[in-house]
């Protein structure tokens, strides 16, 4: 298996593995968001992706969770928790000098953020689009394209030299075994001379004739 082929299974694998992991989470409540604003910096930078865990209306929640809620209808943000009181649950951006304007109630809490990926959400939002929907397909088109002319099964070397040195070598020079009939006692051939053979067929001719 040469390089090329090596190199060309390990993409693929990594975006099957990348796609198959994405459907998974989906289906088991996992959410991804992508991050405008920089209102939780440094832990969390605009442009990021963020990951979050499903959460209940009876989840327990702790101070200094990072969660996504929506405040209004419509809206989502990621922000910590600063504070848990009896009215509700004060959040406040990281960057932000106070905390939100409200309490948020448990039932508006959509998920709890267990990782954040760099620049994820460049990536996120880049194929929501449909241009991002073509370069997609696109690609996957050009791993087909280079998968059928680099990655494809190819003569192995030592075959090729094999096939070279067949090609190469003299053709053989073996020479027939001698007829019995014409072997002497030594296994050498008996060679007679041309004009005892004539000579033989002449005297023969002649005593038919008689």
């Amino acid at each position: 298996m040469t390089l090329r082929r090596i190199l060309t299974l390990m993409a693929v694998a990594a975006i099957v593995a990348v796609i198959g992991f994405a459907a998974y989470a989906w289906a088991n409540g996992v959410r991804f968001y992508a991050v405008e604003s920089g209102s939780m910096a440094p832990a969390v930078h605009a442009g990021d992706l963020v990951i979050d865990l499903p959460t209940t209306p009876t989840s327990t929640y702790r101070i200094g969770d990072i969660i996504t809620f929506h405040p209004t209808p419509g809206t989502t943000t990621t922000h910590r928790i600063a504070a848990l009181e009896a009215a509700g649950i004060v959040t406040r951006g990281d960057a932000n000098p106070s905390s939100d304007v409200g309490y948020l109630q448990a039932t508006s809490i959509v998920g709890r953020v267990a990782a954040v990926v760099p620049f994820g959400g460049y990536v996120a939002v880049f194929f929501r689009q449909p241009a991002g929907v073509a370069a997609l397909l696109l690609f996957l088109v050009a791993a087909a394209f280079l998968w059928h002319f680099i990655g494809g099964s190819t003569p192995r070397a030592d075959e090729s030299v094999d096939a070279a040195r067949e090609a190469s070598a003299p053709a053989s020079s073996e020479e027939p075994a001698p007829d019995a009939s014409t072997a002497g006692s030594d296994g050498r051939e008996r060679i007679e001379p041309a004009r005892d053979r004539d000579t033989t067929a002449r005297a023969t001719f002649s005593k038919e004739n008689a």
